[in-house]
């Protein structure tokens, strides 16, 4: 009934500054918490930088660089056993939280494994003490259990996996780390007592740096290199080797022997020459296939089977990403398309 309806004076500019807020964060399908906790939402601004302009991450492939020599075997390797790419989306990926930090509760973690980083566990008793978690935050679901919290004001992320909430309110984690966000976006290779628990990703690279958020796809261009994960990659090079990782990489979990397994660390390039038209792309996969290959995108992961590239979760729904079909459409980029770039391999000391 027309008496029914509600008479908004959508002449205040207060009123319309405030209605545009809250639709933004339904549209995106994220939290419109009031922050009284610290916590801020799901969503960064599409020109939100992590990490410095200098970063590997935020540094333009050059023109012909210098491939890799084993590149061709390495990528026949990938479609044998991936067969098409894919995008993680509603799982398998990771949530990003954006919190203040001052504001935040101060929860210590404890390590599920006995382990943490010294940047977060300086006193080496498995535990970091005093991290601002606040409530409304979640981890990924699956085994992997990733989670990314940002606090745009400081210029800080920590990041955690495999992640869990336990039923007393208490966190655990395997591996966290912090990362400051005017740095360089990688740590030194096989470094500190407990090498292995450097970051939060099988190469010790941080998960900020590369993850597909919604705002880009917004603003039509992803101006960093992204995040990919391949089914099996390189411990070493000849059996009885040592663990090898390829620059900015950090550490490694791989378990192939030999060249034809990508190192983690390794910075792969879709083809510049490729064109994108000859692929019916959607607009939105159109971005992300630009920036593959303007800015490459480095191995940070190992999966099961399948060759990923890594979309923000939003949560079990998709949220946004629902309006862009889930990107099912990147399975048209042959995989034949990638190349790998030439890196400085280090092996473990």
């Amino acid at each position: 009934m027309a008496n029914d309806r509600m008479n908004f004076n959508f002449t205040n500019k207060r009123y319309i500054v405030i209605f545009t807020c809250l639709s933004l964060f339904c549209f995106l399908g994220v939290s419109t918490s009031s922050g009284n906790d610290g916590y801020l939402g799901m969503s960064l601004p599409a020109n939100f930088k992590a990490f410095s302009r200098s970063s590997p991450w935020n540094t333009p492939i050059p023109e012909n660089p210098e491939i890799d020599p084993f590149s061709g075997w390495m990528i026949e390797y990938l479609k044998k056993k991936a067969g098409s790419l894919v995008g993680n989306i509603r799982k398998w990926t990771i949530p990003v939280h954006v919190i203040d930090s001052e504001r935040s509760p101060k929860v210590d973690v404890k390590s599920s494994n006995g382990y943490l980083y010294h940047t977060v566990d300086p006193d080496e008793d498995g535990i970091a003490e005093g991290l601002p978690i606040p409530e409304g935050v979640w981890s990924d679901p699956e085994r992997d259990g990733h989670m990314v919290l940002v606090d745009p004001g400081k210029r800080k992320s920590w990041e955690f996996a495999p992640a869990k909430k336990m039923r007393d309110g208490t966190w655990i984690a395997g591996n966290i780390d912090v990362w400051d966000l005017d740095g360089p976006g990688f740590r030194r290779a096989f470094s500190g007592k407990y090498w292995w628990t450097i970051g939060a990703t099988s190469s010790g690279l941080p998960l900020i740096g590369g993850l597909i958020r919604p705002e880009e796809i917004q603003a039509g261009e992803i101006k960093h290199a992204l995040l990919f994960a391949a089914p099996v990659n390189r411990k070493t090079t000849y059996p009885g080797g040592k663990p090898q990782v390829c620059l900015p990489g950090a550490r490694t979990d791989g378990t192939g022997i030999g060249f034809q397994y990508i190192p983690l660390g390794a910075r792969m390039q879709l083809d510049p020459a490729i064109d994108l038209d000859s692929l019916n792309l959607s607009p939105a996969s159109r971005i992300v296939a630009r920036a593959m290959q303007k800015y490459g995108m480095f191995n940070v992961m190992t999966t099961h089977r399948d060759f990923v590239v890594y979309f923000q979760n939003l949560g079990s729904d998709g949220g946004i990403w629902k309006r862009y079909n889930l990107f099912d459409d990147l399975k048209n980029i042959p995989i034949e398309s990638f190349r790998v770039l030439k890196c400085r391999i280090v092996t473990e000391p």
